[in-house]
């Protein structure tokens, strides 16, 4: 899991609400005021305790609006407010242990991604409370013209996909957008899960994560609801949509209990709880708090009218959010380079097929964080006397320094080296083989270890082993507890395409075309992203 993530953040804005018999008590923990007010059932005769999981941003409205109710408005029931991060209660119903009757996470989508693994049943009740347009919070008020330009900020305070659907957003919405694709999406998601993944301690949310952004200066993701809240006491921060549109948090109640028994009976009870949080002193509250209701349009000193987006693929926006798990995870490769001869041809915008690859290999040498690990091959027909290939850079982390020069400046050094490198045919089999071997042998099992090869041709090499021969050695000697993936990268129509594509396949890893050699940029970082998913 990214990120480390073990406890909610904002922890001590955890709020209980208490009501015994006709006697509600509202214990705010943060501050250690208890607020306690007094009311009188006339026809409760016994109350049932449930507890409820809210999202930090709607917790303290819905304490608020539970600590003016009557025992007969929430059923005869005590309910115990908890404020909760949607990923850690999704966790906690998988586990099917000390699991909330009821939650309200930041998005519907939660319902169906917790049910997928939930241990009792998950279930909607009684529709959205509220709503909030999902935004980008700064001290400058900067504007951008989509969520993708959005996402490709390296430093955007993006948050944490798996757990929170404010976090989820910008991807979707990247999605939704019109020219996006899924490949765009997912390059640009790289540098910020492999930021996450060298994090060693939760990224802030909230009110924590704008309070950075104003000293910081960078650029975050929020809603409307959260900056409208923190401009009460902090005006140095501002809010736009991007031009396209944006995504909607819409807080729905659900019934979560995992038990079937307790299940059935927190639902009868959630009918009570949903009709009071749509009372009109419930939308009442949620108004002054930022938050949208059914009753209103837009809030005072929000984002004004917003087009929503809406993704029309969800299975695509499904594997795309399931990669960020994997892309997370560290990098360790071994990058090879097809150096041969026909990498010499002349390509797109007066550049040769070698000088587009060697300024893939730099963009990406750019973006990723010093926690990858990376190497680099050159290879062609007899380039290292008998060997189809040589080392240039072997593989360490990005940070590591080498008489005084950094890993990540080498690797950057011997790839503008590489047009000086040109020779002969192309020594494809040999060198997969050998790169394969030799990230197994340094196998690292923190990391995602693979190799990535990008070629322009076939194997030219006569005294090589076969296509069937390098098959069945990788077959045979991938190891499940050691598992190395290659990626393949074809460079135009001239790559041995079906070739390339068994050899992924075997190693479970990904293959791509750049038909065009412009595009050989973003399909390098892409590979990187994808890494067998």
């Amino acid at each position: 899991m990214a990120g480390g993530r073990h406890s909610s953040p904002d922890s001590g804005r955890s709020i209980g609400f208490y009501a015994v018999g006709g006697l509600v008590a509202v214990a705010v923990v943060a501050t250690g005021v208890v607020v306690f007010k007094a009311t009188q059932s006339d026809s409760c005769e016994s109350v049932d305790e449930y507890s409820l999981a809210a999202d930090p941003a709607i917790a303290p409205a819905v304490t608020e609006i539970l600590a003016e109710s009557s025992p007969e408005q929430t059923g005869c029931s005590r309910i115990t407010v908890t404020s909760a991060l949607p990923g850690d209660v999704a966790g906690t119903l998988g586990k099917g242990v000390d699991a909330p009757d009821m939650w309200i996470p930041d998005s519907t989508a939660w319902v169906g991604k917790a049910a997928l693994t939930a241990k009792g049943p998950v279930a909607a009740a009684g529709g959205s409370i509220a709503t909030s347009p999902v935004v980008l919070a700064s001290g400058g008020g900067e504007q951008f013209a989509s969520w993708l330009t959005a996402l490709q900020v390296p430093d955007l305070a993006l948050g944490n996909p798996l757990f929170t659907g404010v976090a989820s957003a910008p991807i979707l919405g990247a999605l939704a957008e019109t020219g996006a694709t899924s490949e765009s999406v997912r390059a640009a998601l790289v540098p910020h899960a492999q930021a996450e993944s060298v994090r060693t301690e939760d990224q802030p949310v909230g009110q924590k994560m704008l309070t950075e952004l104003v000293s910081s200066g960078k650029v975050g993701v929020s809603t409307e609801q959260q900056v409208v809240e923190f401009t009460k006491a902090e005006s140095k921060i501002s809010a736009t949509v991007p031009a396209t549109g944006t995504m909607i948090m819409d807080y729905p109640l659900v019934v979560s209990a995992s038990a079937p028994d307790r299940h059935y009976a927190a639902a009868k009870k959630s009918d009570a709880i949903a009709d009071l949080l749509h009372s009109e002193s419930a939308q009442e509250v949620l108004t002054r708090s930022g938050f949208r209701t059914s009753g209103g349009g837009a809030v005072e000193g929000g984002v004004g009218d917003v087009t929503a987006l809406t993704v029309s693929e969800q299975s695509v926006a499904d594997q795309t959010l399931g990669a960020w798990a994997l892309m997370a995870k560290p990098i360790r490769t071994l990058v090879a380079i097809d150096v041969s001869a026909s990498m010499d041809y002349p390509a797109a915008g007066g550049k040769t097929r070698m000088q587009l690859t060697t300024a893939a290999a730099l963009a990406g040498n750019q973006v990723f964080p010093d926690s990858v690990a990376a190497g680099l091959w050159a290879f062609s027909q007899g380039m290292n006397g008998t060997q189809d290939f040589q080392e240039l850079v072997p593989i360490r982390r990005y940070d590591t320094i080498v008489d005084g020069v950094t890993q990540r400046k080498l690797m950057a050094d011997q790839a503008n080296r590489l047009t000086e490198l040109k020779r002969g045919a192309t020594g494809l089999y040999d060198t997969t083989l050998a790169a394969f071997r030799k990230v197994q042998e340094s196998y690292d099992p923190r990391a995602v270890n693979s190799v990535i090869i990008l070629t322009d041709g076939a194997n030219e090499d006569p005294d090589s082993i076969s296509r069937e021969q390098l098959l069945d050695v990788l077959a045979r000697e991938q190891d499940p507890a050691r598992p190395v993936i290659i990626v393949t990268i074809g460079i135009t129509d001239d790559a041995d395409a079906a070739a390339l594509a068994d050899i992924s396949r075997v190693t479970g890893g990904s293959t791509y075309i750049a038909r065009d050699p412009s595009e050989i940029s973003e399909v390098f970082v892409n590979a990187l992203a994808h890494r067998g998913s």
